[in-house]
């Protein structure tokens, strides 16, 4: 992947999405950026990314990339260098309006986070979601080709939004950026049959057929609820049971010297042990 090819590959996925990637600097911008976050999570009181925290990443070489469609704001990202200093990139939050979504923006925006970094000069990104959101896992894991590398527990404490779970846990993947994108994610998942969680009766969680880590098979799948966003209102029980069964399987197996390689379809999580 060379520089050319992920600026041809960001100026075609904004061509999809039917949307310009601006580069956002001045407060009136940053404010409308900080406005849009505070629709995507649902705080309008305070965003989960303040104008003025913007303000100073941008001046010290951080980017708010913007995703504008018909004069209007649609979605945007934040991110900064991270260690080591030239050799990585750290994208902080990224959104995209309600309503907007599933058109191709946050592709556009990734795609344009990732030409900036590697003109940059840094080769990989790191970031952090929610490992309960299948949504994002397949768009992180499947469409970018990021890794999952690091369960995080609680990761930022107890966040008062419309969104996140009352425990914070994270997933941290990290994405070479000079790879190729993958192709399409296989549709089911009984290629890899070994499991570490499944779904049980009554849609609880249920152990699988290996233990979590340590000593199990190459190849291992996890699963996670279709809609866990739905499950946290209208179950909030089951919802925190699943938390904690992500937590100490998928968790355990990351301790234990695995990598989230894929997501598929299904919901499952596949991961592999001993990846360099």
């Amino acid at each position: 992947m060379t520089q050319h090819d992920a600026e041809q590959d960001a100026a075609k996925a904004a061509d999809r999405a039917g949307a310009a990637i601006e580069a956002v600097e001045s407060v009136a911008g940053l404010r409308q950026v900080a406005d849009l976050f505070s629709r995507v999570w649902a705080v309008p009181q305070a965003p989960p990314m303040p104008h003025d925290i913007m303000r100073s990443l941008v001046h010290g070489g951080g980017r708010v990339h913007a995703a504008v469609r018909d004069d209007r704001l649609v979605g945007a990202a934040v991110a900064v260098f991270g260690p080591p200093v030239g050799a990585s990139c750290y994208s902080l939050i990224a959104g995209v309006s309600p309503g907007a979504e599933g058109a191709g923006i946050g592709l556009a925006l990734k795609l344009a986070q990732r030409a900036w970094a590697l003109q940059a000069g840094a080769g990989q990104m790191i970031w952090t979601f929610d490992p309960l959101l299948r949504r994002n896992a397949m768009f992180n894991i499947s469409r970018l080709g990021a890794v999952g590398t690091e369960y995080l527990v609680d990761f930022y404490g107890e966040v008062a939004d419309g969104v996140n779970d009352p425990e914070t846990d994270r997933l941290a993947v990290t994405w070479n950026l000079r790879a190729a994108l993958p192709g399409p994610p296989a549709p089911a998942g009984e290629e890899v049959p070994d499991t570490i969680l499944t779904a049980g009766p009554g849609g609880e969680p249920a152990p699988g057929t290996v233990a979590q880590a340590g000593t199990g098979p190459g190849l291992v799948r996890c699963w996670i609820p279709e809609d866990i966003l739905t499950l946290r209102r209208t179950n909030p029980a089951l919802a925190r049971r699943w938390r904690l069964a992500v937590r100490d399987a998928l968790g355990g197996a990351l301790d234990g010297g695995y990598q989230v390689t894929a997501v598929l379809r299904a919901g499952w999580y596949v991961l592999e042990k001993g990846r360099p």
